[in-house]
């Protein structure tokens, strides 16, 4: 090394001058100082990563990812499991077929496992979701929004959510994450709520300016007579089932193959010889209901003795026999004539089937308006009791205080205007209907049979005109109480109203598949969030 460059190296050494000893324990201060750096970088990336992941299991990051974008709009994983889960709840209280508290991934909708039940609700809520998509584009595209009174209901429907969170004990954010998944948050479920009104409300002001006419009615009646005419017929089932037996020791043995056609064969032959001895008769139908006892399971015999009219049915629809793979198609032949007897083959045995008549039902639905007010439940259950519920059983007083407000109702709008506005303003204000206390207590194009049979009766058995009211007590299990009804007007026949709403739908669908085609659903990365386990134990 050179002297001048030896100089410089001098010169540039901060520890110039310094013993061993020194040098060495301005290393290890080095050393110390270094590491300290590096725990404190430690230390800020390990804090940073649990902020992530506590940020992560809280559902942040997930419920601003894109589950999908459908025409143009991206919905999170909220938005998709609000419509989701919305279609699992209401799956399983249809069938029961599946656990909602357990994985769908895993549950399968057929015994071959070739698609679960969250593969199936999945692609339903894509479907959903396409739809909403393309109403919500054309509801934009024509300026449409919510209402004042539209959004007030909304607000009342968040309210009711908050109540019921409430009253069982929850805070708000977490009742809604318990029904509508992890990612759901207050505002994301109103906007939710907003979306859906936004979407039914437009929905239904295009679906208002659609139009049947009756030659429209007229000509979808003739295509499809058999499933809308109503029946007559009476029928009754012959067993052929051999019945097991036991051995010597007890153990049921259950019946030879041999067995088992002896007992088919032997109920064919009852069944044949009652198609023989009512066929024989002036009078079918009195004939099978005097020898229907004879012919039908012992444990069945009291029922057809003490009612000669246990076997008949009377209107029952022809979408309804539709179902009735067995007899069904028989009852709805064209061809069929009143005191035609037939025997036919069912599961394990024979029905005898008399038809009676068959005939379009043109008894007039009717517009009504009610107040029910129900007895207050004050007793508590007694527990020795445990046959009946008492807790659910209002007393005598209690009754007589319902129906005393009920007559107060009464006549309070009686001495009012009397009108039909004026009845819909006091069922909004004290009905205990939930069904009806929003709109007035109004239930459009009731049909016979369709309330219980008290109501049902009030309607049906007298000719009322508009402005008739009545008091009806209501002695059904929880609805106990008593009604105030209001007879507003007289309406089409069930099947008129059920056409001319089957015609109103099919031009609901094709305009919506008008919207919807084209519309392409991009599947983005929040996709794989939604159901990714069964629903949780909800609050009620």
């Amino acid at each position: 090394m050179s002297a001048s460059r030896e100089k410089k190296q001098r010169q540039n050494d901060p520890n110039q001058g310094l013993s061993q000893k020194q040098r060495k324990e301005l290393e290890e201060q080095k050393a110390a100082k270094h590491k300290a750096i590096l725990y404190t970088v430690i230390g800020i990336v390990v804090a940073a990563l649990v902020v992530v992941l506590l940020v992560w299991h809280s559902g942040f990051f997930q419920s601003r990812t894109t589950a999908v974008s459908v025409g143009g709009r991206d919905y999170s994983p909220a938005d998709v499991e609000y419509y989701y889960r919305s279609l699992v709840q209401y799956e399983y209280y249809q069938t029961y077929a599946f656990d909602p508290q357990s994985d769908l991934r895993t549950q399968y909708v057929d015994a071959n496992q070739t698609q679960s039940y969250h593969d199936k609700f999945l692609q339903t809520t894509l479907e959903t979701l396409t739809e909403v998509a393309a109403v919500e584009n054309a509801a934009e595209a024509e300026g449409f929004t919510l209402t004042q009174e539209e959004l007030d209901h909304v607000a009342a429907s968040v309210n009711t959510m908050k109540e019921n969170a409430s009253s069982n004990g929850y805070t708000y954010a977490t009742y809604l994450k318990a029904v509508f998944g992890p990612y759901m948050t207050p505002s994301r479920y109103e906007t939710c709520m907003k979306r859906a009104a936004l979407v039914n409300s437009y929905t239904t002001k295009i679906s208002d300016s659609f139009a049947v006419s009756d030659e429209e009615i007229q000509t979808y009646y003739e295509a499809h007579a058999a499933e809308l005419d109503s029946y007559d017929y009476r029928y009754l089932f012959i067993s052929g089932t051999a019945p097991s037996g036991t051995d010597s020791e007890g153990n049921t043995v259950e019946a030879t193959e041999e067995e088992k056609a002896a007992a088919l064969a032997a109920a064919k032959v009852k069944a044949d010889e009652l198609v023989s001895k009512v066929s024989a008769a002036d009078d079918r139908s009195a004939a099978f209901a005097e020898l229907a006892p004879d012919y039908v399971a012992e444990s069945s015999r009291a029922s057809y003795e003490s009612d000669p009219d246990y076997s008949l049915r009377t209107g029952t629809s022809g979408s309804s026999l539709s179902s009735y793979s067995t007899y069904g198609s028989w009852l709805t032949d064209a061809d069929r004539k009143a005191g035609d007897v037939e025997v036919i083959e069912g599961s394990g045995g024979y029905y005898v089937v008399l038809f009676l008549d068959r005939y379009l039902d043109e008894t007039p639905t009717a517009d009504i308006r009610h107040i029910l007010i129900k007895a207050e439940l004050t007793q508590e259950d007694d527990a020795a009791t445990s046959d009946v519920d008492e807790s659910a059983v209002p007393t005598q007083e209690a009754l007589d205080a319902a129906k005393a407000e009920a007559e107060d109702l009464l006549a309070q709008w009686e001495s009012g205007e009397r009108t039909a506005e004026s009845f819909g303003a006091l069922a909004e204000a004290h009905s205990d209907d939930t069904g009806s206390n929003t709109n007035g207590g109004l239930y459009e194009a009731v049909y016979d049979g369709q309330m219980f049979a008290g109501f049902n009766d009030w309607i049906f058995n007298d000719e009322h005109t508009q402005g008739d009211t009545g008091l009806i007590e209501n002695t059904q299990s929880g609805q106990q109480g008593w009604h105030v009804i209001y007879f507003q007007s007289w309406n089409d026949p069930k099947w008129t109203i059920s056409v001319r709403n089957t015609l109103l739908n099919d031009q609901l669908t094709a305009w919506v598949n008008g919207l919807t085609e084209g519309l392409e659903v991009v599947e983005g990365s929040g996709l794989s969030y939604v159901g990714r386990a069964g629903l949780p134990d909800q609050p009620t």
